[in-house]
């Protein structure tokens, strides 16, 4: 295991879990681990978490940060870990992760790097959370994760975190087994400094399981109990086995046997604290009942027995977590519940005297020691989660929860409570999870301003989680009730299209325009859904318009207006509106630099790319999508998820990449009404590329339905049309024709326009039908959409050879070879000049696509070339996209003859 350690770090980020039972020697892995990578030079970052770690929110990360040397980088992070109670989590969140970010990066970028976790099933879920992202946005560096956790314990956090590494990272899972015979007899003449005969060693490793620490302390057990003679030079039992009463807790618990009565009792103390610092000492007197000048002596001594030593600024802990535990439960659960009740109700003097008090853990030692009822606990452990709910959601979810546990089902307070949970684990993208209590909250909450929030949150659950059905059925018994907000009305509006109520959706824009706005805040969101909304129902000029009147809303509020451009910027981008939504998210950006908010980065995420891939620049489009997708994941933005997805499809398929393609057709589809449009187009255009043109024709009949509202339909019906004239069922294609006639007059946007000209165009050979779609395109700024018409033209008329030509150019630098090689089959037929195309010499490519094409042609897989050049199998991706393009191949075969040739020059 060392040595696969000591390799990761050339191979971009490696994670290594090691789990195992308590005491099987996890942590002095992990020391042992760190001091060979120090031996190389690598910078290391270490965390250990006990049971209170748990409760503190970023705790981990905080340590991790904290235990690098001195410099800007580390003092940036760990402030930007600071808890802002004030702050919008969305930017808070992302600017902790960007400064974690850059920690790694500028670490990696001089030396291999290792992050070394100690007890990740102690870890907290807002830690765990942020470094689900950080690693995904590290994969490509040169790092190695290595964590230790306890066999058998199922912490899902920490089970989601690695399972989302997995996806883009290699993870070596190593389980520790007991020791054996002969190692458990190596650790006893160790202990006993002389050799041992083999029933001493057998009689060891059957109590102590082979599990080394308990191999130590029973050895020690046995020499200080007299239990152990040395005959001949070989230690020996000096009684019978059967004789022998001790157990493996009954040896960890003689560690602390030889001291003082007074300092035992301060021991067990120390574990009801867990950790203690030394302004405590009066606090950890009355807990153990004993004077304080008692403690200081009885402390002092638990110090020079090694049993407690110095954890740094956090305190004082035990020197392994097994003697804490060990004494806690032999303090026995009543006086255990007895001693936290003494720490929370000093704790809680102090606070109504105003001394700091470290309220997360006031809270923890409420949560151990309150009895159901005791509402002094509840509202304690309530503050702490509106303390965390903005910066720690996780945290926040967690206490609400115990705080929910100490109330009658009958109290008033769990409304409140319940509320706050839901809202809570809305923010912090727990969709599902938020539902319920949100539901059991709406229960009880009366009319009003609270209520609305929740409803609001509870129905945005619903349909984050494709739960459409009942978020309308809730919507509507919140409006039935009266006295909503104009933002949940506007919500509801918006899902009247989810639910396929088209007409009642439109007869809502004007009504929801006129409602009263109570704040900016929700002028924003009312004028985004509807922005939205008329985006769906093909009303693109009011959709401008309410964006803009979004915008105006924001009264010159920075997070207002930065939600304003990004969620309005990704409308306009995937209705096609692409002038609208560039100038948007230019906007979005420098307002970005300007306020340092990371707020709606999976809807910036979102346009960008849609902008890139509608404006003919794939490579960056395909750049972006390497680069925002951990963020569009960890939002659980499924939305933006989908159009990553499906914009990714397109491209690769219409390159020609369909081995790419492959593996992003298999993934499910999205369920937005919407997107799912959209990737019902890409998905369609994947099958014809494999010839499969009547299960492609199926799926874009049933995208379009009955009707010709939903989302897409003209491109949807377009492509139909096209597959109806290329199979000769050309009745088909006219009764299609007139359905797209039907709704031309309605459909306003550059792409739509296009769309139905260039296939009513092709299917009449109508050659001004055919100029007019090459407009709209390049007035819209539809790059490939006008190369696609272009063609379209070029092949109907013979005197259009500059507009081929400038296809043929356009399908080239696009890499859409396909079509690239259909527009020099008709310049050829017109007797035209094909333009040569870009010389394949190797000094096309960059250094590193060479690198890239050599492995390639060598016949290695993505993930051994991401292995070899220290890359992520991401990049290798977007690296042969690359390749594929400026060489004009479609696959890795091409590729290969095309260096063979290379070569023979």
């Amino acid at each position: 295991m060392l040595d696969a350690v000591e390799q990761a770090p050339a191979t971009g980020l490696v994670v290594v879990q090691v789990s195992g039972e308590p005491g099987i020697g996890k942590t002095s892995l992990l020391a042992e681990v760190a001091r060979r990578l120090r031996e190389r030079q690598c910078a290391v970052l270490t965390s250990a978490s006990d049971v209170l770690g748990k409760r503190i929110p970023y705790g981990a990360v905080v340590a991790l940060i904290r235990s690098l040397g001195a410099d800007k980088s580390r003092t940036d992070a760990l402030a930007a870990l600071e808890i802002s109670v004030a702050e919008d989590s969305g930017a808070w969140f992302g600017r902790a992760c960007d400064r974690v970010v850059r920690v790694l990066t500028e670490l990696t970028a001089a030396r291999p790097a290792a992050l070394l976790i100690d007890d990740l099933d102690h870890v907290d879920d807002d830690s765990l959370a942020l470094l689900t992202l950080v690693l995904r946005r590290v994969s490509a560096a040169p790092l190695v994760l290595v964590t230790a956790s306890r066999s058998h314990v199922s912490e899902p956090g920490a089970e989601s975190l690695l399972d989302r590494v997995e996806q883009h990272a290699e993870v070596m899972r190593i389980e520790l087994a007991p020791l054996s015979g002969a190692d458990v007899a190596r650790i006893v003449e160790s202990v006993l400094q002389t050799a041992v005969d083999e029933g001493l060693a057998r009689e060891v490793r059957q109590r102590s399981d082979g599990n080394p620490f308990f191999v130590t302390e029973i050895a020690r057990s046995l020499r200080e109990l007299d239990l152990v003679t040395v005959d001949g030079n070989r230690a020996r039992l000096a009684v019978s086995p059967d004789a022998i009463r001790l157990t493996r807790r009954e040896a960890v618990l003689r560690r602390v046997a030889p001291l003082e009565h007074d300092t035992r009792l301060v021991a067990r103390a120390v574990a009801v604290f867990r950790r203690v610092r030394l302004d405590q000492i009066s606090l950890l007197a009355r807990v153990a009942s004993l004077p304080e000048e008692t403690v200081v002596q009885a402390f002092d001594e638990l110090l020079r027995a090694h049993i407690v030593v110095h954890d740094d600024d956090r305190g004082y802990r035990f020197s392994h977590a097994l003697v804490g535990e060990a004494l806690y439960h032999e303090v026995g659960p009543a006086q255990r519940r007895h001693l936290h009740s003494l720490i929370s109700a000093r704790l809680l003097d102090d606070r109504d005297q105003g001394l700091q008090v470290d309220l997360l853990q006031l809270a923890w030692h409420l949560a151990e020691s309150a009895a159901p009822g005791d509402r002094v606990a509840v509202g304690v452990l309530a503050e702490a989660a509106s303390l965390a709910r903005a910066t720690a959601p996780e945290t926040a979810a967690a206490l609400c929860g115990k705080a929910l546990q100490l109330l009658p089902r009958n109290a008033p307070e769990r409304a409140e409570l319940l509320a706050l949970q839901c809202r809570v684990l809305a923010r912090a993208s727990r969709p599902a999870l938020a539902i319920e209590p949100g539901l059991a909250a709406l229960k009880s909450l009366e009319t009003g301003h609270e209520r609305a929030r929740v409803a609001t949150a509870v129905i945005s659950s619903l349909f984050s989680v494709g739960r459409t059905a009942e978020a309308m059925e809730l919507a509507d018994v919140e409006v039935a009730r009266g006295s909503v907000p104009a933002s949940l009305e506007a919500q509801r509006a918006v899902l009247l299209i989810y639910n396929n109520r088209y007409e009642d959706a439109a007869k809502e824009v004007a009504r929801v325009e006129a409602l009263p706005i109570s704040s900016p805040a929700e002028g924003v969101i009312v004028f985004e859904h509807l922005a939205m909304l008329t985006s769906l129902l093909f009303q693109h000029d009011k959709t401008v318009e309410f964006a803009n009147r979004a915008l105006s809303c924001s009264d010159g509020q920075p997070m207002l207006e930065l939600q304003a451009l990004s969620v309005c910027a990704s409308i306009t981008s995937l209705a096609g509106l692409v002038h609208d939504a560039s100038w948007r998210v230019r906007r979005a950006e420098e307002l970005v630099d300007q306020v340092g908010s990371h707020g709606f980065r999976a809807e910036r995420a979102a346009s960008r790319i849609a902008l890139d891939w509608l404006g003919g620049r794939w490579d960056a489009a395909l750049d972006g999508i390497g680069r925002w997708l951990p963020d569009v994941e960890a939002a659980q933005a499924d939305q933006a998820l989908g159009v990553l997805h499906a914009i990714e499809l397109s491209i690769r398929t219409w390159r020609g990449e369909l081995d790419v393609a492959a593996r992003l057709a298999a993934l499910p589809a999205p369920q937005s009404i919407n997107i799912s449009k959209l990737h019902a187009i890409a998905l369609a255009e994947y099958l014809i590329a494999r010839g499969e043109l009547t299960e492609a024709y199926d799926l874009l009949a049933e995208a379009v339905g009955e009707r010709l509202e939903s989302s897409y339909s003209c491109v949807l019906v377009a492509r139909m049309i096209e597959l109806d004239l290329e199979r000769g069922r050309a009745e088909a294609a006219d009764e299609a024709l007139e359905r797209l006639a039907a709704v031309s007059a309605t459909r306003v946007s550059p792409w739509s326009r296009t769309t139905i000209r260039r296939v009513t165009g092709v299917a009449r050979q109508d050659v001004e039908l055919l100029r007019e779609a090459v407009s709209e395109a390049a007035l819209g700024g539809l790059e490939f959409e006008k190369a696609r018409a272009q063609l379209a033209l070029g092949e109907a008329s013979k005197d259009e050879v500059p507009v081929l030509v400038e296809a043929y150019t356009a399908f080239q630098r696009l890499g859409a070879h396909g079509l690239r090689r259909q527009a020099g089959n008709r310049l050829r037929t017109l007797g035209a000049k094909v333009p040569r195309a870009r010389s394949k010499a190797p000094g096309l490519l960059t250094e590193a696509e060479e690198n890239v094409a050599r492995l390639v042609q060598q016949g290695m897989r993505n993930r051994d070339i991401a292995a070899a050049l220290h890359y992520s199998p991401r990049t290798i991706e977007v690296y042969l996209s690359r390749i594929y393009t400026k060489l004009h191949v479609s696959s890795r075969l091409e590729l290969a003859r095309v260096l063979d040739a290379m070569q023979q020059r």
